[in-house]
């Protein structure tokens, strides 16, 4: 009976993290075919829009360093997009993972935290290493290293050398 309970576990966890990869590619799909739609209409950036993406580079920057490091709901929903929009594969639940350990750099996160931050349903440890294995690809795409995120026991952290290049990363337009 024992193996029964385990196994239905499994699945379930297996189940949970298949949906989620599912929606994570279907939602990528959608963003790349809406991009495909507005390409020919794509413009330069105007230097107003360049002013005002760098006001908010040195604004998020200021938050960062302000003591109690805590974000404000906008800006934390601002960066989010920002990070999903830089980094497709990671999706929402990635954006907030990578979120979580901005806000706390050098420090390890607990796995189930970070599940919780990204409102994940799974308690599976391997829902979030999916996550992190996305983050850290898209890390590399954009020039990063990986090893920017460290792996602990059922944990991560986000070395705080690597918050000035991600900032740029998302702020960059």
């Amino acid at each position: 009976m024992h193996q029964i309970k385990q196994l239905v576990r499994v699945a379930a966890d297996a189940l949970t993290l298949a949906q989620t990869l599912l929606a994570d590619r279907i939602e990528q799909e959608k963003t790349a075919a809406r991009q495909r739609r507005k390409r020919p209409l794509e413009v330069q950036p105007s230097e107003d829009v360049l002013a005002n993406i760098r006001n908010i580079a040195t604004a998020f920057e200021e938050q960062l360093t302000h003591p109690d490091r805590k974000f404000s709901e906008c800006w934390r929903d601002l960066v989010k997009t920002r990070i999903h929009h830089r980094i497709h594969r990671a999706g929402r639940p990635g954006a907030a993972i990578l979120l979580r350990m901005i806000e706390e750099p050098d420090v390890f996160v607990d796995q189930k935290v970070l599940a919780s931050s990204a409102g994940v349903a799974s308690k599976s440890p391997n829902v979030i290493k999916v996550y992190v294995c996305h983050l850290r690809n898209g890390l590399e795409d954009h020039g990063l290293p990986a090893d920017l995120i460290e792996t602990g026991t059922r944990s991560y952290r986000l070395r705080a050398h690597a918050i000035p290049k991600i900032m740029e990363l998302v702020t960059r337009p």
